[in-house]
């Protein structure tokens, strides 16, 4: 046993927690709270007002998306610029059945982590889709950054793999689930949100209502 005399032992101090240095830092607090506040308080504003707007079409969403599994197909959740973290935690969702113990939903991720610019995220996620899509799939678009360009080419992939498209965090052709008029960075923040609510919705159309929840 390692004698020790108060918080020393015979090697020297030990080790000061880590969280001692934010204890005693009232001041960056103090510097920081505004915009900590502003951001929590304009984030959850927004997903405040933008309920009645987005609740018909993430509602028509999780039917499509529910329709499309009890008839044998599958989803592809596509997450491009920084909404990868979206498409990703949607398909895990879908997945392991978080809410209840349920069989695994047919998703599969496409989600472009390690692609840094947008413009070759798309290049590649249609890539993805034409190879995996299949007539009858439904796709799930996280992705705030796109141009009107980017929007076209995926439109087109998709069209002619014969599937459907829900938008999240932009407008495309087809069903579109988001605050447009937002800044991009609440944009991004909102479509997390969307995608944890759309996975609930799309687990309780295809298994019915969860015990204990309202």
């Amino acid at each position: 046993m390692i004698a020790t005399k108060g918080s020393e032992s015979l090697f020297g101090s030990a080790p000061r927690s880590n969280n001692l240095f934010f204890e005693h830092r009232t001041d960056l607090i103090v510097d920081l709270y505004p915009t900590i506040s502003e951001f929590f308080q304009r984030h959850l504003n927004a997903a405040s007002l933008m309920v009645d707007e987005i609740a018909g079409p993430l509602a028509s969403a999780a039917e499509l998306a529910g329709a499309a599994i009890l008839q044998d197909q599958k989803l592809l959740s596509i997450g491009l610029g920084p909404d990868c973290a979206s498409a990703t935690v949607f398909a895990s969702l879908l997945h392991q059945g978080v809410l209840r113990e349920r069989p695994a939903l047919p998703v599969v991720e496409i989600a472009a982590h390690q692609i840094e610019s947008v413009n070759v995220g798309v290049g590649w996620a249609g890539q993805r889709i034409q190879a995996l899509g299949q007539p009858g799939d439904v796709g799930f678009i996280f992705a705030a950054l796109l141009s009107h360009a980017d929007i076209q080419r995926l439109s087109q992939t998709a069209e002619q793999r014969q599937m459907q498209l829900v938008w999240f965090g932009n407008r495309g052709p087809g069903l579109n689930v988001n605050a447009n008029d937002e800044e991009i960075e609440t944009r991004v923040a909102l479509n997390m949100t969307l995608a944890i609510c759309a996975a609930r919705l799309i687990d309780i159309h295809t298994f019915g209502p969860i015990e204990g929840s309202k």
